[in-house]
């Protein structure tokens, strides 16, 4: 099985290829939008207290019955950047019981 984490890098390579279509600058940093969800608020605030931790600016939603979170942080997209993210990122989520919907940027070129 694979998990969310190499799963969500595997994503990258044709992303960074249409990136790269678009003319995108990966080295310029940008803000990297993350997104998770949580069944329990409890859950979502331990996750943003420790993402706030690491530098993101975080939001969260009530959607439904769950808690939507969304942490920004500045990011360059080259290939060590984004799998060091996407590792931290993913690894405090599912910590607090999350369950990691994927990552999104803006173009820079």
């Amino acid at each position: 099985m694979t998990s969310t984490y190499e799963y969500q890098l595997s994503m990258w390579a044709p992303q960074r290829e249409q990136r790269a279509e678009m003319g995108d600058v990966l080295e310029t940093p940008r803000p990297v939008e993350h997104f998770a969800y949580f069944s329990r608020r409890s859950r979502a605030q331990a996750a943003a207290e420790d993402l706030i931790a690491a530098g993101f600016e975080v939001g969260r939603a009530r959607r439904g019955l769950k808690t939507v979170l969304k942490a920004t942080r500045n990011e360059a997209l080259d290939d060590q950047q984004v799998a060091r993210f996407l590792r931290q990122v993913v690894e405090i989520v599912e910590r607090h019981g999350g369950d990691y919907d994927g990552w999104g940027a803006t173009v820079e070129a």
